[in-house]
């Protein structure tokens, strides 16, 4: 009984440090979103379908995307999976236009800082939310 018992614990153990929790999850097209932590469903839907929006205007839809929606204090954060998270090819600003995007879209202005991620949602790098100008846009082109 004592070894069936000691099996029973380590069984639960080891599934319980073993499960990643994401969150529970939403799609819009080939987005997938993931939201936890102080965010709702309706939330995560809108982000979902605001992502995937700007992603087909882009002419990018072929391939599944996934992000994470949480919440720490008054701050949103969107993890973002990338292939490497020093990339080249997006410039820093156009993550900060996403949070920006996002912030003012679905989360009434309050602030959204961009995670780049690995695929199991480990942050490797943090854009911080600014709020752009037309300053700022201007600058940028």
């Amino acid at each position: 009984m004592k070894k069936v018992k000691l099996f029973l614990f380590l069984s639960i153990i080891i599934s319980i440090s073993s499960c990643d929790d994401y969150g529970k999850k939403v799609k819009s097209g080939h987005i997938e979103t993931f939201y936890k932590d102080g965010i709702t469903e309706a939330q995560a839907q809108r982000t979902a379908t605001l992502l995937y929006n700007m992603d087909i205007n882009a002419g990018n839809e072929a391939t599944e995307k996934s992000f994470q929606l949480g919440k720490k204090n008054d701050t949103v954060y969107l993890k973002m999976v990338v292939a490497s998270p020093n990339s080249t090819d997006v410039n820093d600003f156009n993550f900060m236009a996403v949070g920006d995007y996002i912030s003012d879209s679905a989360f009434n202005g309050a602030p959204v800082n961009m995670d780049l991620s690995d695929k199991y949602f480990k942050t490797l790098r943090i854009i911080p939310y600014k709020k752009l100008t037309e300053q700022d846009i201007q600058n940028a082109k």
